[in-house]
């Protein structure tokens, strides 16, 4: 059995409260005897494949796979092809089909490779 002070069980009533807030994927950890809120990480590697919809400038577009749209953000070090050739993204269509890979949080992709092709 564990016993608790007040002051430690203060910390925990205040890390659960926290983690309640926070929602599925937060982590608390208690170290010397006070509860911290870990950096909630909800984002998961995913492979979608779907149709390129709408090119948001030069950072972002958005997709739609099955019923689900996606927003995709790239940046410099996203690998980007289209039929087999290196391109930017303002190279990509609506039409296009894509396969986009890279963490998934919250409805945005943040993309490490995106495929395309007709």
């Amino acid at each position: 059995m564990t016993i608790v002070n007040p002051l430690q069980r203060r910390h925990l009533r205040a890390a659960l409260a926290t983690l309640a807030l926070a929602g599925a994927g937060a982590t608390v950890m208690l170290e010397a005897g006070a509860a911290t809120l870990a950096a909630a990480s909800t984002m998961a590697p995913v492979t979608v494949h779907g149709t390129l919809v709408k090119v948001l400038g030069m950072s972002s577009f958005t997709m739609k796979a099955g019923a689900k749209h996606y927003t995709v953000k790239v940046d410099a070090m996203t690998h980007i092809k289209l039929d087999g050739k290196t391109v930017k993204l303002s190279h990509l269509r609506p039409g296009d089909t894509v396969v986009v890979k890279g963490p998934l949080e919250m409805g945005t992709i943040t993309a490490t490779s995106v495929v395309a092709g007709m």
